[in-house]
Protein backbone atom coordinates (compact mmCIF):
# COMPACT_ATOMS: atom_id res chain seq x y z
CA UNK A 1 0.00 0.00 0.00
CA UNK A 2 2.64 2.18 1.15
CA UNK A 3 4.23 1.98 -2.47
CA UNK A 4 0.94 2.10 -4.21
CA UNK A 5 0.46 5.80 -2.39
CA UNK A 6 4.03 6.66 -3.78
CA UNK A 7 3.40 6.31 -6.90
CA UNK A 8 -0.03 7.90 -6.91
CA UNK A 9 2.17 11.07 -5.37
CA UNK A 10 3.99 10.88 -8.74
CA UNK A 11 0.94 11.48 -10.82
CA UNK A 12 -0.41 14.88 -11.33
CA UNK A 13 -3.38 15.58 -9.73
CA UNK A 14 -4.41 11.92 -9.11
CA UNK A 15 -2.79 11.86 -5.57
CA UNK A 16 -4.89 15.59 -4.90
CA UNK A 17 -7.65 13.67 -6.18
CA UNK A 18 -7.68 10.59 -3.74
CA UNK A 19 -7.15 13.13 -0.79
CA UNK A 20 -10.02 15.31 -1.83
CA UNK A 21 -11.94 12.13 -1.93
CA UNK A 22 -11.60 10.90 1.43
CA UNK A 23 -12.96 14.79 2.51
CA UNK A 24 -15.82 14.19 0.25
CA UNK A 25 -16.74 10.59 1.52
CA UNK A 26 -16.78 12.20 5.35
CA UNK A 27 -18.76 14.84 4.14
CA UNK A 28 -21.09 12.60 2.65
CA UNK A 29 -21.43 10.75 5.17
CA UNK A 30 -21.78 13.40 7.48
CA UNK A 31 -24.30 14.33 5.87
CA UNK A 32 -26.26 11.42 5.32
CA UNK A 33 -26.24 10.80 9.07
CA UNK A 34 -27.55 14.43 10.14
CA UNK A 35 -30.11 14.35 6.65
CA UNK A 36 -33.22 12.71 9.48
CA UNK A 37 -32.44 14.91 12.63
CA UNK A 38 -32.11 17.72 10.12
CA UNK A 39 -35.56 16.60 8.26
CA UNK A 40 -37.46 15.17 10.67
CA UNK A 41 -35.57 16.13 14.14
CA UNK A 42 -38.46 15.18 16.46
CA UNK A 43 -38.91 11.48 15.27
CA UNK A 44 -35.28 10.79 14.78
CA UNK A 45 -34.37 12.46 18.12
CA UNK A 46 -36.51 10.24 19.76
CA UNK A 47 -35.11 6.95 17.96
CA UNK A 48 -31.79 8.08 19.15
CA UNK A 49 -33.23 8.27 22.84
CA UNK A 50 -35.14 4.94 23.16
CA UNK A 51 -32.12 3.19 21.42
CA UNK A 52 -29.49 4.81 23.79
CA UNK A 53 -27.04 5.53 20.85
CA UNK A 54 -26.51 9.07 22.01
CA UNK A 55 -24.81 8.54 26.25
CA UNK A 56 -23.32 11.57 27.75
CA UNK A 57 -23.06 9.85 30.93
CA UNK A 58 -20.04 8.52 29.79
CA UNK A 59 -16.62 9.10 31.52
CA UNK A 60 -15.28 11.14 28.27
CA UNK A 61 -18.13 13.22 28.04
CA UNK A 62 -18.55 13.83 31.85
CA UNK A 63 -14.55 15.29 31.66
CA UNK A 64 -15.81 17.43 29.35
CA UNK A 65 -18.87 19.02 31.00
CA UNK A 66 -16.25 19.19 34.24
CA UNK A 67 -14.31 21.27 31.71
CA UNK A 68 -16.60 23.47 30.72
CA UNK A 69 -18.03 24.14 34.44
CA UNK A 70 -14.60 24.78 35.83
CA UNK A 71 -14.11 27.32 33.04
CA UNK A 72 -17.23 29.30 34.01
CA UNK A 73 -15.99 28.98 37.63
CA UNK A 74 -13.22 30.54 36.72
CA UNK A 75 -15.16 33.64 35.00
CA UNK A 76 -18.09 33.76 37.05
CA UNK A 77 -16.98 33.03 40.63
CA UNK A 78 -18.67 30.92 43.29
CA UNK A 79 -22.68 29.83 42.62
CA UNK A 80 -25.07 30.46 42.27
CA UNK A 81 -24.32 31.79 38.69
CA UNK A 82 -28.27 32.90 37.92
CA UNK A 83 -30.97 31.69 36.07
CA UNK A 84 -29.64 29.44 32.99
CA UNK A 85 -31.20 27.80 30.03
CA UNK A 86 -29.87 24.63 28.10
CA UNK A 87 -31.37 24.34 24.67
CA UNK A 88 -30.76 20.66 23.85
CA UNK A 89 -30.90 19.16 27.09
CA UNK A 90 -30.99 15.27 25.52
CA UNK A 91 -31.48 13.59 29.01
CA UNK A 92 -30.71 15.70 31.55
CA UNK A 93 -27.05 14.71 32.57
CA UNK A 94 -25.99 18.50 32.59
CA UNK A 95 -28.68 19.47 33.32
CA UNK A 96 -28.21 18.43 36.66
CA UNK A 97 -24.92 19.48 37.09
CA UNK A 98 -26.55 23.24 36.21
CA UNK A 99 -29.66 22.68 38.92
CA UNK A 100 -26.64 22.23 41.62
CA UNK A 101 -25.01 25.60 40.99
CA UNK A 102 -27.99 28.06 39.42
CA UNK A 103 -30.43 29.64 40.58
CA UNK A 104 -32.65 28.15 37.97
CA UNK A 105 -32.16 26.16 34.91
CA UNK A 106 -34.53 26.13 31.82
CA UNK A 107 -34.21 23.22 30.13
CA UNK A 108 -35.54 22.62 26.23
CA UNK A 109 -35.12 19.69 24.26
CA UNK A 110 -36.49 18.43 20.54
CA UNK A 111 -37.85 15.00 21.80
CA UNK A 112 -40.48 14.44 24.36
CA UNK A 113 -38.07 10.97 24.99
CA UNK A 114 -35.94 13.11 25.81
CA UNK A 115 -37.30 15.56 28.15
CA UNK A 116 -39.27 13.04 29.97
CA UNK A 117 -36.31 11.07 31.02
CA UNK A 118 -34.74 14.73 31.88
CA UNK A 119 -37.03 15.50 34.12
CA UNK A 120 -37.17 12.14 35.62
CA UNK A 121 -33.64 12.48 36.39
CA UNK A 122 -33.70 16.40 38.11
CA UNK A 123 -36.50 15.31 39.63
CA UNK A 124 -35.62 16.38 43.09
CA UNK A 125 -34.49 19.87 41.80
CA UNK A 126 -37.34 22.43 42.39
CA UNK A 127 -35.46 24.79 40.57
CA UNK A 128 -35.59 23.07 37.06
CA UNK A 129 -38.40 23.42 34.55
CA UNK A 130 -38.01 21.01 31.42
CA UNK A 131 -40.00 21.48 28.52
CA UNK A 132 -40.13 19.81 24.75
CA UNK A 133 -39.19 22.73 22.11
CA UNK A 134 -37.56 22.90 18.93
CA UNK A 135 -35.40 26.24 19.48
CA UNK A 136 -34.72 26.67 15.81
CA UNK A 137 -38.40 27.01 14.20
CA UNK A 138 -40.50 27.67 18.15
CA UNK A 139 -39.44 30.73 20.32
CA UNK A 140 -37.80 31.09 23.01
CA UNK A 141 -39.25 32.95 26.12
CA UNK A 142 -37.74 35.00 29.03
CA UNK A 143 -34.13 36.20 29.25
CA UNK A 144 -31.22 34.40 31.40
CA UNK A 145 -27.91 34.75 32.53
CA UNK A 146 -26.58 31.96 31.21
CA UNK A 147 -27.63 30.25 28.01
CA UNK A 148 -26.51 26.92 27.19
CA UNK A 149 -25.82 26.01 23.30
CA UNK A 150 -23.58 23.09 23.65
CA UNK A 151 -23.15 20.44 20.38
CA UNK A 152 -26.81 21.03 18.97
CA UNK A 153 -25.94 23.87 16.37
CA UNK A 154 -24.77 21.82 13.57
CA UNK A 155 -28.36 20.55 13.08
CA UNK A 156 -29.87 23.64 11.84
CA UNK A 157 -29.38 24.22 8.30
CA UNK A 158 -30.10 26.93 6.18
CA UNK A 159 -29.27 30.68 6.27
CA UNK A 160 -32.47 31.89 7.04
CA UNK A 161 -32.91 29.44 9.57
CA UNK A 162 -29.36 30.06 11.25
CA UNK A 163 -30.07 34.19 11.51
CA UNK A 164 -33.27 33.34 13.17
CA UNK A 165 -31.90 31.00 15.67
CA UNK A 166 -28.91 33.58 16.41
CA UNK A 167 -30.69 36.49 16.95
CA UNK A 168 -32.93 34.03 19.90
CA UNK A 169 -30.11 33.27 21.13
CA UNK A 170 -28.69 36.78 21.36
CA UNK A 171 -31.97 37.91 22.43
CA UNK A 172 -32.44 35.58 25.55
CA UNK A 173 -29.34 36.27 27.18
CA UNK A 174 -29.74 39.40 29.77
CA UNK A 175 -27.01 42.30 29.34
CA UNK A 176 -23.82 41.02 30.45
CA UNK A 177 -24.93 37.26 30.72
CA UNK A 178 -23.28 34.49 28.80
CA UNK A 179 -23.57 32.32 25.96
CA UNK A 180 -21.90 29.08 26.11
CA UNK A 181 -21.06 27.73 22.49
CA UNK A 182 -19.69 24.65 21.60
CA UNK A 183 -19.46 22.22 18.75
CA UNK A 184 -17.77 19.76 17.22
CA UNK A 185 -15.10 21.07 14.06
CA UNK A 186 -15.15 19.55 10.93
CA UNK A 187 -12.03 17.96 9.39
CA UNK A 188 -9.16 19.95 8.74
CA UNK A 189 -9.30 19.43 5.07
CA UNK A 190 -12.37 20.46 4.93
CA UNK A 191 -12.26 23.57 7.38
CA UNK A 192 -11.77 27.15 5.13
CA UNK A 193 -12.75 25.58 1.97
CA UNK A 194 -15.10 26.99 -0.59
CA UNK A 195 -18.47 24.82 0.47
CA UNK A 196 -18.59 26.41 3.73
CA UNK A 197 -19.99 29.02 2.15
CA UNK A 198 -22.87 26.98 1.23
CA UNK A 199 -22.72 24.62 4.33
CA UNK A 200 -21.11 26.32 7.29
CA UNK A 201 -22.44 23.35 9.94
CA UNK A 202 -18.95 23.09 11.42
CA UNK A 203 -18.34 24.94 14.81
CA UNK A 204 -16.03 27.07 13.36
CA UNK A 205 -18.34 28.70 11.18
CA UNK A 206 -20.91 29.55 14.06
CA UNK A 207 -18.38 30.82 15.45
CA UNK A 208 -17.86 33.05 12.84
CA UNK A 209 -21.42 33.87 12.59
CA UNK A 210 -21.92 34.17 16.41
CA UNK A 211 -18.82 36.71 16.01
CA UNK A 212 -20.61 38.86 13.86
CA UNK A 213 -23.31 39.82 16.55
CA UNK A 214 -22.63 42.82 17.19
CA UNK A 215 -23.94 42.52 20.97
CA UNK A 216 -21.99 39.23 21.15
CA UNK A 217 -18.12 39.85 22.74
CA UNK A 218 -16.31 36.42 22.90
CA UNK A 219 -14.53 36.41 26.22
CA UNK A 220 -12.93 32.91 25.79
CA UNK A 221 -12.11 30.46 23.38
CA UNK A 222 -10.39 27.12 22.91
CA UNK A 223 -9.81 23.80 20.82
CA UNK A 224 -11.19 21.00 23.29
CA UNK A 225 -9.30 18.63 23.83
CA UNK A 226 -6.08 20.40 23.30
CA UNK A 227 -3.21 19.92 20.58
CA UNK A 228 -1.62 16.34 21.31
CA UNK A 229 -4.46 15.34 23.52
CA UNK A 230 -7.29 14.09 20.71
CA UNK A 231 -9.12 10.97 21.97
CA UNK A 232 -9.89 8.27 19.17
CA UNK A 233 -13.41 8.08 18.33
CA UNK A 234 -14.04 12.08 19.42
CA UNK A 235 -14.53 15.06 17.32
CA UNK A 236 -12.22 17.65 18.63
CA UNK A 237 -14.54 20.95 19.52
CA UNK A 238 -14.65 24.13 19.80
CA UNK A 239 -15.34 25.95 22.97
CA UNK A 240 -16.40 29.47 23.26
CA UNK A 241 -17.83 32.00 25.28
CA UNK A 242 -19.55 35.30 24.40
CA UNK A 243 -20.06 38.34 27.00
CA UNK A 244 -23.29 40.52 25.64
CA UNK A 245 -22.36 43.58 25.76
CA UNK A 246 -25.27 46.08 27.38
CA UNK A 247 -26.63 48.74 25.00
CA UNK A 248 -24.88 51.40 26.84
CA UNK A 249 -21.25 50.05 25.82
CA UNK A 250 -21.76 49.64 21.92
Amino acid sequence: MGKLKSKLRRIVGLFGLYRRSRILTFFVDHTREAHRLRTKPQEAADEAHLSRAWNFDNPIERKWQSHVLSTLQSLEGETPWGDALEIGCSEGVFTLELAQRCRSVTAFDISPVAAERAAERCGAYSNVRIEQLDAATEEIQGQYDLVFVMDILWLVVGRARKASIISKLAHALRDGGLLVFSDSRMPKGIRHRFWNLFFPSGADEWAKLLEDVPSLSAIHKEIYPPAGQSIPGWWDKLFVLYRKVPATEK
